[in-house]
């Protein structure tokens, strides 16, 4: 198989357990009654699943030394993926899973522009021209029909 359509299968199945996750994170919140313990439970679901994968992987820990040449920035991940597990959570309930689902994606696709445009955090330089701004127009539309009553 080609590397660039394994490449787009995984991102798309990626892409496809987003709301998977809003949607069984929303029904253990429900039990459990909160949904930053819920997030909590994610989280250590997920550090004992990569920690498994690295040492069944023998995938190798970089020196203590190579952190200091990480940019502040680079540690942001970890606070917004706690940030959007615990929004997501709590919203779906709410919203439901298309409209969350929906403006997650749309926030995703606006910033993203805004970060190529300005080539934010090492990114490529991609300025928004009329036909980028109209996808951006487009989302804002599609999660208007999405939302609508």
């Amino acid at each position: 198989m080609n590397n660039q359509i394994l490449l787009i299968i995984l991102t798309l199945l990626s892409g496809a357990l987003i709301p998977v996750q809003a949607s069984t994170n929303a029904a253990m919140s429900k039990t459990i009654g909160n949904p930053v313990i819920t997030a909590l439970i994610v989280f250590i679901v997920g550090l004992l699943s990569v920690s498994v994968y690295v040492l069944v992987s023998k995938t190798p820990m970089p020196a203590l030394s190579q952190f200091k040449n990480v940019p502040l920035y680079g540690f942001a991940g970890g606070l917004i993926v706690a940030f959007y597990v615990i929004v997501i959570t709590f919203v779906t309930p709410r919203l439901g899973v298309a409209a969350a689902i929906g403006l997650i994606i749309t926030g995703q696709v606006i910033a993203a522009l805004i970060i190529d445009h300005f080539g934010l955090f090492s990114a490529a330089v991609k300025t928004i021209d009329l036909k980028r701004f109209a996808g951006g127009l487009c989302m804002l539309a599609g999660i208007y029909l999405v939302m609508k009553k």
